[in-house]
């Protein structure tokens, strides 16, 4: 593929297409595991005792997530980053930085709780009382890290990136900027809020309300990208 303009810009946008279906999907998963109940995922005993469809939907719960709210915007943050470098300056550096751990961050305590789920259940399958209390307290200590730790520090990450992102977009005709704006306010919320146990009814719908914006505007950004793309392509040079 010859990296031009538009086949990174469709290749970008594709990546925010797909990737907004795929958090989409962790909607509908999440759903199937925990009938709407959220707060069993922490609970130990609860998750371990899940029939082995259930853990298997829980799987693809956790690849669906880091297939749709992480991988996808090393293009779509990388693309950003290129696009608006001179706007950006030396805050540029920065916002790579906040993305790159906003990343990493997510996509591990995904990867904890995807990989973990069946060893443990199958621990807590056996007869014996020590292991089933000790695999429940290793799922609730690796829950409760990933949902009070990995994923809650994302907040002011995805704060600080959002509200520049979404200032640039909107100068430069984008629409949607809103939605961004939308998903900063939601995580930075959630990131103060969750620091008091008391607010958890709280932190829960403004995380609710981020995880539900995002999608969204990864399908409009990647939607206009694509539209973008055919006035990016760069002409065959002349043949002397």
């Amino acid at each position: 593929m010859q990296m031009n303009s538009y086949n990174v810009a469709r290749f970008t946008a594709w990546n925010a297409i797909l990737g907004g279906l795929a958090a989409c999907a962790t909607l509908g998963l999440s759903v199937a595991v925990t009938g709407g109940d959220i707060e069993m995922v922490p609970h130990g005993q609860t998750m371990l005792a899940l029939p082995a469809e259930a853990r298997d939907l829980f799987r693809w719960w956790m690849l669906a997530d880091v297939l749709g709210f992480y991988l996808p915007f090393v293009a779509i943050g990388g693309y950003f980053l290129h696009t608006f470098r001179e706007e950006l300056g030396a805050v540029r550096e920065m916002i790579a930085i906040a993305i790159a751990v906003y990343i990493v961050c997510g996509v591990t305590g995904a990867v904890l709780q995807l990989s973990t789920l069946h060893p443990l259940a199958h621990a807590y399958a056996s007869r014996e009382d020590g292991a089933k209390v000790a695999a429940a307290a290793v799922w609730t200590a690796i829950a409760n890290a990933t949902q009070s730790g990995f994923w809650w520090v994302e907040g002011p990450l995805v704060f600080f990136w959002t509200w520049i992102a979404a200032r640039l977009l909107k100068k430069a005709g984008w629409s949607g900027a809103f939605l961004l704006h939308i998903v900063g306010w939601g995580f930075g919320l959630f990131f103060v809020f969750g620091f008091f146990p008391g607010l958890a009814a709280i932190t829960d719908a403004c995380e609710t309300i981020a995880v539900l914006t995002l999608p969204l505007w990864m399908l409009a950004f990647g939607w206009q990208l694509l539209r973008r793309a055919p006035k990016l392509a760069v002409p065959p040079p002349r043949r002397a």
